[in-house]
């Protein structure tokens, strides 16, 4: 029993015998008791529903003989066979046309009733229109019928003897009914869609047709396909009615007999109609219960996994809390709260060990930052008294040695005219150096930085620079709603200044690109089209040729992570050079861990290298 001392095994059996067991039973039950039970009770049900259907035709077929024959005793034909003159006999006719339309009116299942003399003309008529209303045939298009098959049976036939011509097609089926009279033969056209208006007729898994004792069909559903079971038509027409399984339907059918007239081969004039149903629609309720059986197993099988899931949560809850503890700790670098009931056991031990762990590091990040800070901010004054003491002491020495020797050259220009080109190179060299004096102090603590906050800051130092290194500038500086905190500013401006003075050493660039961006962070990009170089050359010392490029970009990345920010570079020889930082707003924000090169494509900051 060694597999069962593990948790995930024990839970796995226990799932099993949740499952498999009423899996079992449902099984056995299906098969033996439900599915041939059902099976037969639906199939006898189908084998009722057809044969109602059967009889209701049957109905309606007794029903147009029934009225044929009325038909044909009505007063309005007697007039019309009694009356000699011909104006008697034109109002007898249209009495008989009145009559026959107020009849089809009430007859929505009837076509067409005509009249025909013995000639074969058709001297009465009235008809259904496509919008449902009963209009007398116009004179003109009354037919001739003499040569018509149905008008000749009819006409060998006794008096009042009915006719049944099988479906006929003339745009929609109907049956016809002759009836012999007196004088010639009444005809009334039965809607064949009216007698099968309760069938399903449209393209779906029940479908319903007719079919004549030649094998023909007459009458299906469209989309049905009468090949499909065309093999199975010998073994209908043999019977009466029945049922019988495909390999994925099931056929019931029955016979109609419209009358019980024999036709001219002796047999008695019939149709069939069948149901054809696919197996998954008949066995619908069986499939049912196999759904609700399932349902129950699946029931079965949530309340295992539920109790597993219990079970494991119970378990394993500690572990989850410790986990989440530890990976917001690393995340966010906040010291994570011991939670409320801790177990007294060796995973709670290990929380407290860890909530003591996580309360010291955090002491220790607070203090590094206020030191990272002090160094920062002492760094910054240690510029500014430099700047100061360069402005206020050697600036103002050079520009009084400049004072000095101007007056000089004035006094003594003219009696010692060879010693005043040497005097104004003099001063040309100390005006010099007193703009690269005020341009030192500028770098060493920017004026715009302190009045006009970080955007205008680098603003100027990318004007200056380019106007020093004679670079084609394109600025897109957004404003910041808010100015970062000091340090986060003068790291950033550091970094910018760094960058570009690279740039403006190393790189022979003729355009360059400052784009800085803020939201959840602050972002600066600087691009330039200068000589490129490959970044993983430069280590921390400087470079065999003893330029300072490695130790400026080492510089530039260092200061980035101080303030938990990051500096990439981008470059390869001869393709230019793409810094990209990235600063948070505050100091209390976490390091930012994103895909740099996703950034920097969604803020279309490297759209020029893809043109």
């Amino acid at each position: 029993m060694t597999v069962l001392r593990s948790l995930h095994a024990k839970l796995l059996i226990s799932f099993l015998i949740l499952t498999i067991v009423p899996l079992a039973a449902t099984a056995i039950y299906g098969d033996f008791f439900t599915q041939r039970t059902l099976s037969r009770q639906l199939l006898e049900r189908s084998q009722n529903q057809v044969h109602l259907q059967s009889q209701s035709i049957v109905s309606a077929f007794q029903q147009a003989q029934g009225d044929a024959l009325y038909l044909a005793n009505m007063r309005s034909l007697d007039a019309l066979r009694a009356s000699s003159v011909q104006d008697d006999g034109l109002n007898s006719l249209s009495d008989v046309e009145q009559d026959m339309l107020i009849y089809a009116s009430v007859r929505p299942m009837y076509l067409r009733l005509m009249l025909i003399n013995v000639e074969g003309k058709e001297i009465a008529s009235v008809r259904q229109t496509g919008d449902g209303r009963v209009r007398i045939t116009e004179i003109e298009r009354r037919a001739d019928h003499a040569a018509a098959p149905y008008f000749t049976a009819a006409m060998s036939l006794p008096r009042d003897g009915v006719y049944i011509e099988p479906f006929v097609f003339e745009n929609v089926p109907y049956v016809r009914y002759a009836v012999k009279i007196a004088g010639g033969v009444l005809v009334i056209d039965l809607s064949a869609q009216w007698l099968l208006r309760s069938l399903p007729m449209q393209p779906g898994a029940d479908q319903w047709a007719v079919i004549d004792r030649q094998g023909e069909f007459v009458v299906y559903p469209e989309g049905f396909d009468p090949a499909e079971i065309a093999e199975y038509i010998p073994r209908m027409l043999t019977a009466d009615s029945g049922s019988f399984e495909t390999h994925d339907s099931v056929i019931v059918y029955d016979t109609v007999y419209p009358s019980r007239l024999v036709t001219d081969d002796g047999q008695t004039q019939s149709w069939v109609i069948l149901r054809h149903t696919s197996t998954e629609v008949l066995f619908a309720s069986i499939y049912d219960f196999y759904q609700l059986a399932m349902i129950l197993l699946l029931g079965a099988a949530v309340l295992a996994v539920a109790l597993a899931l219990l079970i494991s949560y119970l378990l394993v809850k500690p572990i989850k809390q410790l986990e989440l503890m530890a990976i917001k700790f690393g995340h966010d670098g906040e010291a994570p709260r011991l939670p409320d009931n801790v177990p007294n056991d060796e995973i709670g031990g290990l929380m407290r060990t860890l909530t003591a762990m996580a309360g010291e590091l955090d002491r220790k990040r607070k203090d590094e930052r206020r030191l990272i800070e002090r160094l920062i901010n002492a760094q910054e004054e240690e510029r500014k008294l430099v700047a100061y003491d360069l402005h206020d002491g050697l600036l103002q020495q050079l520009v009084g040695a400049r004072f000095y020797l101007g007056n000089y050259q004035e006094q003594f220009a003219a009696d010692m005219p060879e010693l005043s080109g040497g005097i104004q190179r003099g001063c040309d060299a100390l005006t010099s150096a007193i703009v690269e004096g005020r341009r030192i102090i500028e770098g060493l603590r920017p004026a715009a930085l302190d009045d006009l906050g970080l955007s205008a800051a680098i603003e100027d130092i990318a004007y200056s620079t380019a106007d020093l290194a004679g670079w084609d500038l394109k600025l897109d500086l957004q404003p910041l709603p808010v100015e970062p905190e000091v340090t986060i500013g003068v790291t950033l401006y550091r970094i910018a200044q760094e960058a570009l003075n690279n740039v403006r050493k190393h790189a022979d660039a003729k355009h360059v690109t400052v784009t800085m961006h803020n939201g959840d962070a602050i972002r600066l990009s600087i691009v330039d089209d200068g000589v490129g170089f490959d970044p993983g050359s430069f280590r921390a010392a400087e470079p065999e040729d003893g330029s300072t490029r490695g130790l400026g970009i080492t510089t530039m990345r260092e200061r980035a992570s101080l303030i938990n920010g990051r500096c990439e570079i981008f470059s390869e020889p001869g393709a230019g050079t793409r810094i990209y930082v990235e600063v948070p707003l505050t100091m209390d924000a976490p390091a930012r861990k994103h895909d740099v090169i996703h950034e920097l494509t969604m803020a279309g900051w490297m759209e020029e290298d893809e043109q």
